[in-house]
């Protein structure tokens, strides 16, 4: 995973060779196939997972909010920053600065405002998030560190066949800003924002969404598989980003699996910010040793 070997310039063959030859995703092969067996050994009651997961204080019609609401956010910071832009209010050279800050700020903090005051006025606040003991955080990043690491392969293998579809279908590669942000000498601060975001702010309102909320509200209406794969291609979508939908899709898809095996939010939280914190400790040191 942290290799600096242009591997989206290697043929196909060659770049999975590569990707699956290095030693850390050797080790989460190994923890996947640990997984598998202990799965097959001790096989989970999954309907009395999911049902317990239904039961939680969520209505289809809040669901619907809150992701509509979320959404409404996000375009509204596309329509609103590019138009103030140009008009002349704002400067050009921090366009995409404010528009990162924008879909953070508008995005996420408004989100986890009507979730909690939801959850408030549901009666459940203190016995859903503010019931969690440290044994109980301990146990969640634990498990959300292993089931991070099982994922990885998984995501990797995605990303680099569609990277190889994309590109030969004529495609041009769109990095995410904030990947592009750390390739180069920018704002300290905004760095820093940019980190607390990506491993503290984003795991916590995007899980509550996609998984927290969504799970509960639909898989009993349409079903456990169509909720999950309809969640993970809408956790795919809101990031805008047609290189990386397909590997958000697999991973959102892997947030639901660790969510209804623990039955606990927390883990695919620790999962989602750890995989966040992995990928750029992996861009550093690309741009160290490159």
């Amino acid at each position: 995973m942290l290799e600096t070997v242009d591997i989206d310039a290697l043929p196909l063959y060659q770049a999975l060779l590569v990707f699956l030859a290095d030693p850390l995703i050797l080790i989460c092969i190994a923890i996947d196939l640990l997984m598998i067996i202990h799965l097959l050994k001790r096989p989970p009651d999954w309907k009395s997972r999911i049902s317990r997961l239904n039961s939680r204080p969520w209505s289809v019609a809040e669901a619907e909010a809150i992701i509509l609401a979320a959404v409404m956010f996000i375009l509204t910071v596309k329509a609103l920053i590019p138009a103030f832009n140009d008009i002349g209010i704002i400067d050009p050279k921090h366009l995409e600065e404010l528009l990162l800050l924008g879909q953070t700020l508008i995005f996420q903090v408004p989100v986890i405002i009507l979730i909690t005051l939801l959850l408030a006025r549901n009666g459940s606040l203190k016995t859903g998030i503010l019931s969690y003991t440290p044994a109980d955080i301990r146990s969640s990043f634990k498990k959300g560190f292993i089931f991070c690491l099982a994922a990885i392969p998984v995501v990797g293998i995605t990303s680099l066949l569609q990277s190889h579809f994309l590109t030969k279908a004529g495609f041009t590669p769109e990095p995410q800003y904030v990947i592009e942000l750390f390739n180069t000498p920018g704002p300290l601060w905004l760095k820093s924002y940019l980190v607390f975001a990506t491993i503290i702010t984003a795991p916590i309102t995007e899980e509550f969404i996609f998984r927290g909320v969504g799970i509960s509200a639909f898989s009993d209406k349409i079903g456990i598989g169509w909720t999950v794969i309809l969640l993970s291609v809408a956790f795919g979508a809101i990031h805008m980003n047609l290189y990386s939908f397909g590997p958000l899709c697999i991973l959102a898809m892997a947030f639901s699996l660790a969510y209804l095996y623990s039955g606990s939010l927390l883990v695919p939280v620790f999962m989602h910010s750890i995989f966040n914190l992995l990928n750029l400790i992996s861009v550093l040191l690309i741009n160290q040793f490159t």
